[in-house]
């Protein structure tokens, strides 16, 4: 029962002369039903409890059971602030809880790295960072230089990466980790922001399949900088590219209306038609053409004016 059924139920209570009967009902409904500790606290119902339990039941078999009746409730509400957390309690809940943000906050870092097995490298130890800094910024770096070694050793297909290499690595890394950090210092919460898109960025470096985008990226034909702006599009290698292409294309081709003709549009932009008969400009364009004679005939050409939508044939 919420704080206000029980305000309710203790302004009956409290006229239960008028209507005996009906009282030792809603003692009952008490007796029954779970109660919460703060509605009661609130309801102060517990004072008209403790009111029908002094009342004189001598010459009344009523007034007897509704004195009865009022004592098991009383109990019932005693039992249920004993049960209350004591301070102490509560304190320590929230001690235990503070102890989970920090556990959490150390395995944040984990949770950037991939759930395969890394290869165990510290491209950034002894890094200085600049000041001031976030005291696991190393840490994150290390993390995903990691992730970004695991995909060039992919792509490259071999286990082992040559001191140049490792030297570009980090330097891709520390553009992208910085871009990120200097991006997110003026937000609200620079630190959250600043960990929410490394973790982006790991997200991006795991689902490069072959390694082909974060090689583009050891390279510089993908910008490290304009790589730390978390762009999906951008992280989209040119397999998929390809295929999300020709899935749109077979789309269109199942549900657009005049598809073909859309595209010829497209296709022709910028280009200069011949001359329309009927406005003037310079926008006829073949459109279609059919075999409809006979197969050593010519075939016919269909043309429209896209300015006007003057449509016209030659056989």
């Amino acid at each position: 029962m919420d704080y206000q059924e029980l305000y309710e139920l203790r302004k009956k209570l409290a006229d239960w002369k008028k209507n005996p009967k009906e009282t030792i009902n809603i003692l009952k409904q008490l007796e029954q039903t779970p109660l919460d500790q703060e509605a009661v606290n609130k309801s102060k119902i517990y004072k008209t409890l403790h009111t029908l339990t002094t009342i004189d039941d001598k010459s009344d078999i009523l007034a007897s059971t509704l004195k009865s009746k009022a004592s098991i409730v009383q109990d019932k509400l005693k039992k249920l602030s004993q049960n209350k957390p004591n301070q102490n309690e509560i304190i320590e809940k929230k001690r235990e809880k503070s102890e989970e943000i920090k556990v959490e906050k150390q395995n944040s870092v984990q949770s950037i790295q991939s759930s395969k097995s890394l290869p165990a490298n510290d491209l950034f130890e002894n890094f200085k960072t600049p000041y001031p800094s976030y005291v696991d910024r190393v840490k994150y770096l290390n993390a995903i230089s990691n992730l970004f070694i695991l995909n060039i050793q992919k792509f490259k297909n071999q286990n082992d990466l040559n001191a140049s290499d490792r030297q570009t690595i980090k330097d891709c890394v520390e553009k992208m980790e910085s871009t990120i950090y200097y991006k997110r210092s003026q937000d609200y919460t620079p630190k959250k922001a600043y960990e929410q898109d490394l973790k982006v960025l790991a997200g991006f470096l795991k689902k490069d399949k072959n390694g082909s985008l974060t090689y583009s990226i050891f390279t510089k034909q993908f910008d490290p900088v304009n790589a730390a702006q978390l762009k999906a599009a951008d992280w989209v290698d040119d397999e998929t590219k390809q295929e999300q292409s020709r899935i749109i294309r077979e789309k269109m081709e199942a549900e657009q209306i005049g598809f073909y003709k859309d595209l010829s549009k497209r296709e022709m932009e910028g280009v200069e038609g011949k001359m329309c008969k009927g406005c003037g400009q310079k926008k006829v364009y073949l459109v279609d053409e059919k075999q409809t004679r006979a197969s050593d005939e010519p075939t016919t050409k269909f043309f429209e004016c896209y300015n006007c939508g003057d449509k016209f044939r030659i056989c």
